[in-house]
């Protein structure tokens, strides 16, 4: 019986034996920021710069504020590939600014133009989450951990300590990665070059060579400001607050 199911639910400890250790999964209640970009990332497994372009002609946010309604934890039987199928729903006041946006723009040769441009991949993420911001509806995401080349999916609570830091060019940084065996090991670098938008934002060099994949652009929440740098954005912040007061 199990083997006509086209993939089978797995308990929670088998599932995080095949993630890598780094693998974050939402629980089930919890909010999130939901990137569509790394999400076609994922799809396609390699990095697009230029999609919040794309993004504004579906009148989408670069990021969707989300609950998580549910996650299965699932084995694809044809291939032995595991992923999370997570479900997730747009914030209601979300949702009503996005319907408001579409009343001010005409959405109909914009979408056939970028429908043009766009691969079938990168039309059915941003249709699918224009849709559901639009209708208020739930939509479900696949979250595949080794194929992931960064979490598209960020706890809110994380997203916002990120953001406390100012990132600034000549910022020293340490980064997280995992070899071949799984093992964590740690990287210090520099950033070269602060963009926008968020995703995917900052340029960084490294301090030394590796045979790891590293990007040489990440996302402010992937990054662990060195104790000096802490000190340096603190003291930038209340350089700024103090000029905000004299004016």
């Amino acid at each position: 019986m199990a083997n006509t199911a086209q993939s089978e639910l797995l308990n929670d400890r088998l599932w995080n034996a095949y993630a890598r250790p780094q693998a974050y999964v939402p629980l089930e209640g919890e909010h999130i920021y939901y990137f569509p970009q790394g999400h076609i990332e994922q799809l396609e497994g390699s990095m697009h710069f230029g999609l919040d372009q794309q993004l504004s002609t579906f009148c989408l946010p670069e990021k969707l504020l989300c609950k998580v309604m549910n996650v299965e934890l699932r084995d694809e039987p044809s291939t032995g590939e595991m992923h999370a199928n997570i479900t997730l729903m747009p914030d209601h006041d979300q949702g009503e600014m996005f319907v408001e946006a579409r009343r001010h723009t005409s959405l109909s040769k914009n979408l056939l133009g970028a429908s043009v441009m766009l691969s079938r991949h990168q039309l059915g993420v941003l249709s699918v989450a224009s849709h559901a911001l639009t209708t208020q509806c739930r939509f479900s995401v696949i979250y595949k951990p080794r194929c992931c080349l960064s979490l598209f999916i960020i706890n809110v609570n994380k997203y916002l300590e990120a953001q406390n830091h100012i990132i600034y060019v000549g910022m020293r940084f340490m980064m997280t990665f995992e070899d071949e065996d799984f093992a964590e090991r740690r990287f210090g670098g520099t950033v070269v070059a602060v963009g926008e938008p968020e995703w995917k934002s900052i340029e960084v060099e490294w301090d030394e060579n590796s045979t790891l994949l590293r990007p040489n652009k990440v996302s402010s929440w992937e990054i662990e400001p060195s104790k000096r740098s802490i000190w340096s954005s603190c003291l930038r912040k209340l350089k700024k607050l103090v000029c905000c007061a004299c004016l």
